[in-house]
């Protein structure tokens, strides 16, 4: 989210791309259908962006855990600096901008997106967050602060003036600032227009990015964080190759990706660029239905449970690997202990909390809307 983050979701993560439906609360397959990017059904296709969130998620607990490994094993150094992390949430955003415009074909009302996005993000973010903080209280000796802890709950701690409980969460507040903006665009009826949103966006962005964007600053400005400027290129090429996905490429799409991109060097720099190339080409060859060779059981597991690993890696990995070396652990056995166990506890949280929860949510709105207009189209 996110990242996850996606919306898994990542964050992202982070937001999942394999859509149901419900009608009466039951929970179908995905449809295959076939459009010009790839001959190859949907249904693949989304599975190799699962993965690709999956394989981001793996790739911010490195950059995290990175450090720890550098510091204990010299000379046996790994170069994944803390920094390329957010690399990885870049392609989080990405698949959300792809994800959510998927989700609002199937999505009548308001109403009906917030339910998708709370199902998805809130019961997880919330396990987590008291496990996380009960065990960091109660293994490892940490304060507790109930106002810092009850603006977490909201997800809305950035906007609120409270800082993250845990750093991984900044990403959830720039795809809440995404999903606020699509839900008014919903309430209007302008996701039908997904190129004029974008181009509109592109020049925001790029506006906000030459007369107010500030690096000095030291934190998101309020105009980044309401309408998510600063990642604004990264969301614009997913919703451009949902766009694709549905019915080829033309020269007004391929225009408006080398917007994104030289609005995405404006905003940053060159490297920000050259992410932002990787992203997108990484991105295209999974819709092109290029990456197939990625797609096993194992990466499909951590691509279905790259939200709950983002969202808890982080702090209790911190806290593990400095206890474990308080006693002697060798580094090359913690680390990657430390990180089976984010593995496990993550699938822990995926099975036992988000896919229960989110079914009991949905399924229950399903019913409810079912009595009252027409079905739920949800995703999963």
């Amino acid at each position: 989210m996110l990242p996850a983050h996606a919306e898994s979701d990542l964050t992202p993560s982070v937001a999942d791309p394999r859509v149901t439906v419900s009608g009466g609360g039951g929970l179908l397959r995905p449809a295959v259908r076939r459009n010009l990017v790839s001959s190859r059904p949907v249904s693949h296709r989304l599975e190799e962006i699962d993965v690709l969130r999956g394989l981001a998620a793996v790739w911010v607990m490195f950059s995290h855990y990175g450090p720890y490994w550098n510091a204990h094993v010299a000379p046996a150094v790994v170069v994944v600096p803390n920094s390329f992390g957010i690399y990885a949430v870049d392609l989080f955003f990405v698949i959300s901008g792809f994800v959510i415009f998927l989700v609002l074909e199937r999505c009548s009302t308001v109403t009906d997106f917030a339910v998708l996005r709370f199902s998805r993000l809130y019961p997880t973010y919330w396990a987590g967050l008291v496990l996380v903080t009960l065990i960091s209280i109660v293994a490892f000796g940490d304060p507790f602060w109930p106002g810092g802890f009850l603006a977490n709950l909201t997800m809305f701690q950035e906007f609120l003036g409270f800082p993250h409980d845990d750093n991984v969460y900044w990403s959830l507040s720039v795809e809440l600032a995404f999903y606020l903006n699509v839900a008014w665009v919903l309430a209007f009826g302008l996701h039908r227009h997904v190129t004029r949103i974008v181009l509109a966006w592109l020049v925001c962005s790029f506006l906000w990015a030459v007369f107010v964007h500030d690096p000095t600053l030291g934190h998101r400005d309020w105009l980044a964080r309401i309408f998510a400027l600063d990642f604004a290129p990264y969301f614009a090429m997913g919703m451009i190759f949902f766009e694709a996905s549905k019915s080829g490429w033309t020269r007004t799409r391929v225009a408006l990706i080398v917007l994104a991109l030289i609005v995405e060097l404006i905003g940053t720099d060159w490297i920000g660029l050259c992410v932002a190339l990787v992203v997108a080409t990484l991105f295209a060859l999974a819709i092109g239905g290029r990456l197939s060779f990625l797609v096993t059981g194992v990466t499909l597991w951590i691509g279905r449970i790259s939200y709950p690993l983002y969202l808890v890696h982080r702090n209790l990995g911190y806290k593990s690997l400095d206890w474990l070396h308080e006693r002697n652990v060798s580094a090359i056995v913690a680390q990657p202990l430390v990180m089976l166990g984010a593995l496990a506890f993550a699938t822990l949280l995926s099975y036992g909390v988000e896919r229960p929860a989110l079914n009991v949510l949905r399924n229950t709105y399903g019913r409810w809307q079912a009595r009252n207009t027409s079905p739920l189209v949800q995703t999963r």
